[in-house]
């Protein structure tokens, strides 16, 4: 026991004995404790890690699966915006040829171009129902009066060929076939109806249309009217003659608007399939004053207006 160092502690419960090697085998138990406390600890820390680290790359597997899938969605958005960028484009030009068409038949027609006025609004201004067209060709003059064969002589100036001068032909002459009917191209009432030795006509009829027009037919071997009838568009008034100052049958035709001399071509050749044609041909005639009429008429004629 020499070799042995022996440490007292004494207390008031009395003295303790210790050795030295007793110590050291108590510390080196706790070291073992605390480094087996550890190594548990660290097993379970690096479990614990490891677990979250999994989660993490499972989490990064999602996130790079969604990254993948908006950058598919991403190009397919983009694709589709091209095309509709391409789509905006062409009908943006084809909006912008429309408006071109509005606004030059809104010149053709006098009609003022309000910039604040939608498309819709200038296109409601302009159209035309069925029942209105039927209205514009039921009263003014449209078609030819017969049966539409040429022109012997057109409007303007020439040369008389019975007077041999140069002087105003206030209508067209008509090529046509002796005792050719000859039939109104829109209601109206007989103004005048026999013979004109003054103005060199021979038998002439004069028809007073709605809205302001007038037509004249000279030459005509017989008048199948009176004075103060009301005729249909399509009803017979004449018949094709060469009365008067003639060099031969034809009709005399002429179209007037309020006092004015129009040129009878335009009406001649105007029909429901070329509708728009007479607003850029003849535009002498405020066609948006007519039109306005006739759409108060239509709106005058309605159930509703008669409430």
């Amino acid at each position: 026991m020499r070799d042995k160092l022996t440490i007292i502690i004494s207390d008031v419960n009395g003295s303790k004995h210790y050795t030295v090697s007793q110590i050291i085998k108590k510390i080196l138990l706790y070291v073992v404790l605390v480094i087996v406390l550890l190594f548990v600890v660290g097993v379970v820390w690096i479990k614990f890690l490891l677990g979250e680290v999994d989660n993490i790359n499972k989490r990064k597997a999602v996130y790079e699966k969604r990254s993948k899938e908006l950058l598919v969605q991403n190009r397919e958005f983009f694709n589709k915006l091209k095309v509709l960028e391409s789509d905006i484009k062409i009908k943006q030009e084809k909006l912008d040829e429309i408006n071109d068409k509005i606004s030059d038949l809104e010149e053709s027609m006098g009609l003022k171009n309000d910039i604040n006025n939608t498309i819709d609004t200038r296109i409601d201004t302009l159209k035309l129902t069925s029942l209105q067209r039927a209205i514009f060709f039921r009263n003014i003059p449209n078609g030819s009066p017969v049966p539409y064969k040429g022109i012997t002589s057109k409007f303007g100036w020439r040369k008389n060929p019975i007077l041999k001068r140069r002087e105003f032909h206030p209508g067209l002459d008509l090529r046509a076939k002796a005792r050719e009917k000859i039939v109104a191209p829109a209601d109206g009432i007989v103004e005048f109806a026999g013979y004109s030795k003054k103005s060199g006509y021979g038998n002439l009829i004069i028809i007073d249309h709605n809205y302001g027009f007038k037509t004249m037919y000279g030459h005509l071997s017989k008048i199948a009217v009176k004075l103060g009838d009301y005729v249909k568009k399509g009803t017979v008034i004449g018949y094709v003659g060469s009365t008067g100052l003639s060099t031969g049958h034809h009709l005399h035709y002429g179209v007037m608007y309020i006092q004015r001399i129009l040129n009878p071509i335009y009406f001649v050749k105007w029909n429901n399939k070329n509708f728009d044609y007479i607003f850029k041909k003849e535009r002498r005639v405020k066609w948006q004053s007519l039109i306005k009429a006739v759409q108060n008429q239509i709106l005058l004629s309605s159930p509703q207006a008669q409430k």
